[in-house]
């Protein structure tokens, strides 16, 4: 078990990243530095559809985005008046899609993460590489509860 220091200084860690990472600013940034024309509360909505292959119900996706229905109403509007998705209705229920463009956008907010991640990463050597994100994707899955990870394939050089 880990001592309280330890585990005092890994939580500020982690809050610092996730403040760093989705700060509305760095993500705004990030969107313009790719084309993508989106305040950041459609950014995040973006994320959260193409993380769920690329459609959620339209209660999933407020409760996933932490929004009140009436919130999330206008933003899917909002999203809808500029291409990003399409909410299709079925009876009672409204799936909200990933349009074409917010396929894209999606793939190239994707790519921009990857390459600040890439940028993180310089002068780490690949055990580092390798041995971190073991390590962080077994956190992963221990903060969600789940018993344990799927093993992760090594990549090939």
């Amino acid at each position: 078990m880990a001592n309280a220091q330890s585990i005092a200084d890994i939580h500020v860690a982690l809050v610092n990243v996730v403040s760093a990472w989705s700060e509305s600013d760095v993500q705004a940034q990030v969107a313009e530095s790719v084309g993508v024309a989106l305040d950041p509360t459609a950014i995040r909505a973006v994320y959260l559809l193409g993380l769920h292959g690329g459609a959620l119900g339209f209660g999933a996706l407020a409760e996933h985005a932490s929004m009140s229905r009436p919130t999330t109403s206008k933003l899917v509007a909002r999203m809808a008046a500029q291409g990003v998705v399409d909410p299709i209705r079925t009876g009672r229920t409204v799936e909200v899609r990933l349009a074409p463009a917010g396929e894209q956008a999606y793939a190239r907010l994707v790519d921009a993460g990857h390459r600040l991640v890439a940028d993180a990463l310089a002068g780490w050597d690949a055990d580092e590489i390798s041995a971190f994100r073991h390590q962080l994707t077994r956190f992963v899955f221990a903060l969600a509860g789940t018993p344990s990870a799927p093993s992760i394939q090594e990549e090939s050089p």
